[in-house]
């Protein structure tokens, strides 16, 4: 079973605050524009480092917005150092350093699409993923700046003027914590979607040639059958040169009741065809020798209601009697005279008559093999 990889914490976007809490933090120790240039150069060390591997790296897009809002802060600081009250300074660069995030927010659709239409199709999905991950973490500080700003506005209405300690909540002690907080809610929403996704199972998504060009998850798979082609493994099981089939199950979404194969199954996604085959069969029949397990040939099934790669196999079978199961209700052996005089009549699945005349060919071959 194949699950999705895990997210690492380069896809926590509010990581690109750090240089802002820090300025914030130093303010409280050292000058305004001391402060600034120190975070502007925490800023540029952390965007040398994200670019330290050449090729593809995921963009950390509010690190360079942070870093490049104290830069243009840090030429303001060359000539006026002081530009506002003490107190302010935090505040201050909280509504700068949201600014940003603010103009990715209002075009996300576009910020979207300019990084998922990257020419490099290498790059092509980091760039969408870290566009994402921008797009998520900006609305997150957005949603804690803008609480603390009704916060803010409640306590001058309530309060006023307001106290020293009133103040030093507001304006000094929860800016930093604003960008904290964004950190901290982001990795718990990659820690959450990481335990998720181990739990989720993904299908390919193939083209006819069965080349893997993509994924997607199992259950969304069976519900958007015509948007792409999923493998599929089919197992025939013949017995004694006939074959054993039994109608499809209700609960299914394709053909119930139509009289098919006794396997079928998707192919999951970084698993090989023997690996597929061999956990359908141990589902079905456990007891049956994997020896007897022939891959035969692959077909491309459209129409309406599916759109498959099949990658059929038999199971020769010498003793039936793990067929006589309960599980298998309605299930027989069929002699190809009896499945010829019920073709065409709407009675098999549409899958098996294409199947067919290839699966009678196969088995008339082993069985005469046999004789010899």
């Amino acid at each position: 079973m194949s699950h999705q990889k895990v997210l690492s914490s380069k896809f926590n976007m509010s990581l690109g605050f750090i240089p802002v809490i820090i300025s914030i933090l130093l303010c409280e120790f050292i000058t305004q524009d001391i402060s600034i240039y120190i975070g502007t150069g925490v800023g540029l060390l952390l965007c040398l480092y994200a670019w330290r591997f050449k090729g593809m790296h995921i963009p950390q897009i509010m690190l360079y917005s942070t870093t490049g809002m104290l830069s243009l802060l840090s030429l303001t600081t060359v000539f006026i150092p002081n530009y506002c009250p003490r107190f302010m300074f935090p505040f201050t660069l909280e509504i700068s350093a949201i600014i940003p995030p603010l103009i990715i927010f209002l075009n996300r659709k576009r910020f979207l699409d300019y990084h998922t239409a990257q020419s490099n199709k290498s790059c092509r999905q980091l760039f969408a993923q870290g566009a994402e991950a921008a797009i998520v973490s900006a609305r997150v500080v957005l949603i804690i700046s803008i609480l603390h700003f009704l916060i803010v506005l409640l306590a001058i209405l309530i309060q006023h003027p307001l106290g020293d300690t009133t103040l030093f909540i507001l304006f000094r002690l929860a800016p930093p914590t604003v960008f904290i907080l964004s950190i901290i809610f982001n990795q718990v929403g990659i820690h959450y979607f990481n335990a998720v996704m181990k739990h989720t199972v993904f299908v390919p998504v193939v083209n006819k040639k069965g080349d893997v060009i993509g994924k997607a998850i199992a259950a969304e798979a069976i519900n958007k059958k015509n948007d792409y082609i999923n493998p599929v493994i089919r197992i025939a099981v013949a017995a004694h040169g006939m074959l054993f089939l039994l109608p499809r199950p209700q609960c299914t979404t394709l053909e119930k009741g139509k009289i098919d194969l006794l396997m079928e199954g998707y192919l999951l996604y970084g698993e090989n065809l023997e690996q597929g085959a061999t956990r359908i069969l141990r589902q079905v029949l456990p007891t049956a020798p994997l020896s007897n397990l022939y891959f035969n040939f692959m077909h491309h099934f459209e129409n309406e209601a599916t759109n498959r790669l099949i990658y059929l196999f038999t199971l020769d079978l010498d003793d039936d009697s793990i067929l006589c199961n309960e599980a298998f209700k309605g299930g027989k052996l069929w002699t190809f005279q009896q499945i010829e005089h019920n073709l065409k009549r709407n009675f098999f699945s549409h899958c098996f008559e294409c199947e067919y005349e290839h699966l009678k060919s196969i088995i008339k071959t082993r069985e005469k093999y046999k004789e010899i």
